[in-house]
């Protein structure tokens, strides 16, 4: 089946509208509210995006408050992942109970992770494979320059194999498959005969969503750094990047379950109702 841009658009946008009010309250929960908080856990938070600030300056601050980013930020994640499957859940063809949606969320956590690390070991091992060759030609032909093209197919790779995993979590939580291999094997082959189609939805949504983005945040940068670093800027930093992710979670959502819908074909569901 040929993947349908549009038809995916118009569809997860439909499903966003339909279910608004869950969708909000849901992800105001479990993404929301978890981004705020990492802002006032974590000490100097609002330093890393401020506008201007010192790149040397930012990567001390980060290394200083290296163990509670990655221990908030674990246990941020793991949060979020269940508001991200609760809410694919309630826009799939199951037509779950918020409840129901909620423990689907919670139970597709492990195995969306699992896929997550697969995803990590692909990437480093196509980055090792790209990067190797290129450095060594580089030094053997004398044109330090040439190594710089390394990063552009590493991107490359990595926009291919996110496009690639990005029906891992509507195949584990609508689908119900919570084996990690066989959820990633499902999202390859859904989107193998659209690959390209697939990567090109992905990149044109990424480009508007990091266009938007960095003006919002430069936006409410400085204005959060006219209140200094105290609680003030760090609430509206909290909140203005919470608010982003709010916003791209349910649209996000509601587009890996419009394109599942579309790649898979008719769910039992739909084909049942259909003779009734």
């Amino acid at each position: 089946m040929k993947l349908d841009m549009n038809a995916v658009w118009s569809r997860g946008v439909a499903l966003v509208r339909e279910n608004f009010q869950l969708l909000a309250v849901i992800a105001g929960v479990f993404i929301l509210l978890p981004t705020v908080a990492m802002y006032f856990l974590i000490p100097g938070m609002e330093q890393f995006i401020v506008p201007g600030a010192d790149p040397e300056i930012v990567q001390e601050k980060m290394l200083e408050v290296i163990g509670p980013l990655l221990t908030y930020g674990l246990i941020g994640s793991v949060i979020q992942f269940i508001g991200y499957g609760a809410m694919v859940a309630l826009m799939g063809d199951n037509r779950p109970t918020v409840g129901e949606a909620l423990s689907t969320g919670a139970k597709s956590v492990l195995p969306i992770i699992a896929g997550f690390i697969i995803f990590l070991v692909l990437y480093m091992v196509a980055a090792i494979v790209i990067v190797t060759p290129i450095a060594m030609l580089a030094g053997a032909v004398g044109v330090p320059g040439l190594a710089a093209i390394a990063p552009l197919f590493v991107i490359a790779v990595a926009i291919f194999l996110m496009s690639r995993f990005s029906l891992t979590m509507p195949v584990v939580v609508v689908d119900h498959v919570y084996n990690p291999l066989k959820a990633v094997k499902r999202s390859w082959d859904l989107t193998g005969p659209n690959q390209w189609r697939v990567m090109g939805f992905w990149g044109i949504l990424f480009v508007a969503y990091m266009v938007i983005s960095l003006l919002l945040l430069g936006v409410f940068g400085v204005l959060a750094a006219m209140f200094g670093s105290g609680t003030g800027g760090t609430l509206i930093l909290g909140l203005s990047n919470g608010l982003i992710s709010l916003a791209v979670a349910i649209i996000l959502s509601g587009l890996v379950v419009a394109m599942h819908a579309q790649l898979s074909g008719p769910s039992d569901r739909q084909i049942s109702e259909t003779f009734e």
